[in-house]
């Protein structure tokens, strides 16, 4: 066991990057096993998927943004791992900007195909208090 000067067991900073860690390997293993069973989902089990997705993204993201902000950590920081840091966001960033473009993109072009088809439902009868051009733009469920 480390001894650690001036502390009587570990610094709570040791224990919060522990724990976070494991917690993020808990997940990322997690993930692993739950990959297979998504070779043959539902289009809901790949929605939930997908948005567990997202908020794993969303609340490393806002570590990584919160760990950059304490200036006990970045004052600590090797220059090379702020280094590292910077460049592998730059690339995820990068990669999920142009993905979003794509997907975007490629979902306006199918979105404009059902419409052509007339595969949208109507909107629902006017609630009160909407106006006419709101009803219109707003798009309900596929038939």
């Amino acid at each position: 066991m480390r001894k650690w000067r001036m502390y009587r067991g570990k610094p709570a900073i040791i224990q919060n990057i522990e724990s976070w860690v494991d917690a993020q390997k808990k997940f990322l293993e997690y993930v692993s096993k739950s990959e297979k069973e998504l070779e043959n989902a539902d289009r809901l089990s790949l929605v939930i998927a997908s948005r567990a997705a997202c908020a794993q993204i969303s609340r490393t993201i806002k570590g990584f943004d919160a760990w950059l902000q304490n200036p006990l950590i970045i004052g600590l920081m090797p220059p090379e791992m702020i280094k590292e840091v910077q460049e592998k966001l730059w690339a995820i960033m990068k990669e999920l900007t142009e993905f979003d473009i794509q997907h975007t993109a490629k979902y306006g072009e199918h979105l404009k195909k059902v419409l052509e088809q007339g595969k949208i439902i109507p909107p629902i009868p006017l609630e009160e208090g909407e106006e006419e051009e709101e009803q219109r733009q707003r798009l309900t469920y596929m038939r």
